[in-house]
Formats: structure tokens, sequence, C-alpha cells
């Protein structure tokens, strides 16, 4: 049977505003940005209209605070189970600061509503000095599928980032700064 997945971005983040005013400076100077208040509205107003949420039956996250935020603010009250995956973190995983996550045990403090029992205390993926390459990228999508599909749920919510969606919905990055719609759902089967 196939999966049918609801891939979301993030609501706008810190990041994403301050790359007008300063550029790449806004990737590497800013470590694991939170939504904006723009962001928490875009998430929650998705949670109010999205006639498909009542559908869902578990919510997959990646463990950066934007998406954790968005997919709380979505699903808030709704009763589903949201489970931190490390594979869904933004591309690329090195250098850019905003694609660096906090640390296991801090992320349980501030989502306690979250299962974060697939992750490390730090991200596997993550290196200080040096950019993940696409492959790279390609590996951590691949595994993200084959996890999903020895599931027994069948429709999914996968809150992400824009590049990582990119290439697991379109199989290419294009343009990093083209960014995809932030909370909006795209759908893929599996």
């Amino acid at each position: 049977m196939s999966k049918q997945l609801w891939c979301i971005r993030h609501g706008t983040a810190v990041h994403n505003v301050m790359a007008k005013d300063i550029g790449d400076k806004a990737y590497t100077d800013y470590t694991d940005t939170p939504l904006v208040e723009k962001g928490q509205n875009e998430a929650t107003e998705l949670g109010k209209t999205w006639t498909e949420l009542k559908n869902i039956e578990i919510v997959y996250v990646s463990p950066l605070t934007r998406t954790l935020q968005t997919a709380t603010n979505i699903f808030k009250n709704s009763g589903k189970k949201f489970v931190a995956i490390d594979e869904l973190m933004e591309y690329p995983q090195g250098v850019h600061f905003c694609n660096k996550r906090k640390n296991k045990s801090e992320l349980m403090k501030l989502f306690p509503h979250v299962d974060f029992s697939l992750i490390q205390e730090k991200s596997q993926y993550w290196n200080d000095t040096v950019f993940e390459s696409v492959d790279d990228l390609k590996q951590r999508i691949q595994l993200f599928k084959d996890y999903v599909k020895e599931t027994k749920q069948n429709n999914i919510s996968v809150v992400a980032h824009s590049s990582f969606l990119k290439q697991f919905l379109y199989d290419e990055l294009g343009d990093v700064h083209q960014g995809l719609r932030h909370c909006y759902p795209y759908d893929y089967k599996l």
C-alpha cells in the first residue's frame, strides 16, 4: 500500500528575514534559528484551514527549532504523535549554523510533547567546517524513505525545510535561493 505524505516547509524564520538584509551571514551568524512572528502565524493559520490535517496519523519533524515550532503550531491540540528525525534536517548540514540543531537534552526540555528517541544527543550529520554533499543529502533522504516504508501509518505529515524538501519531492535542489512556500502542504506518494 502506498503512503500519502504531506510535506510542509517550516514557517518564516529569523535567517529567512535576515538574509534580505545581511545576505549569507544570516546562515552563518545565527544557530538553530527560530520562527519570527510571521512564521508562527503562518503555521497557526495552516492548522486552522488545512482540511487534510484530520487524516494525518503521525508527524515526522526535523529537530531544528523552526520546524518543531511549526509542527507544534499546525497540530496544536490535535493529539497527533510527533517524532523527530535527524535525516529531515536542512541541507546543507555543516557551516550554515542556522541548520545546526540543539542537543537532544535541550530539545526534550523545550518540546516535551515530541518523541526524540530516534536521535542522538548530537547530530551525526553536522560538521562545523565542511558542507555536506548532495550525495550525502540523497543518502539521508533514502534512509528516511526506507524508514517510512516500514511504518504502519499511511497518512503522514513531514515538517522539514526547503532545500531538503525540493530534493525529496523533485529529486533536484534547483536554485537554493528560490525556496518552497512556507507552511504549504505539498503532497507526495511513496
